[in-house]
């Protein structure tokens, strides 16, 4: 939609897709990267983690060509 905006912010998009992953290790220099309720992020797509690494900003993630939604859950069955 022209004009509406984001309309999804970085963390949940984050959350969102298949590759986005986060650990409890924080590195010593936060200069470019992204910490999100005391857990770094990182995006763990085969193409870019080993270029960037840990060293990922999530704000990255707004016009990412590689973006895979998770699979939600099945309903529980009764």
């Amino acid at each position: 939609m022209m004009g509406a905006g984001r309309l999804v912010e970085p963390e949940d998009r984050h959350r969102l897709c298949w590759y986005g992953r986060s650990t409890p290790l924080i590195p010593a220099d936060l200069t470019i990267h992204t910490i999100v309720d005391g857990q770094l992020l990182y995006c763990a797509h085969p193409m870019f983690f080993p270029l960037v690494g840990y060293e990922f900003d999530i704000r990255n993630c707004e016009h990412c060509d590689v973006f895979r939604p998770r699979r939600r859950p099945d309903p529980p069955s009764y």
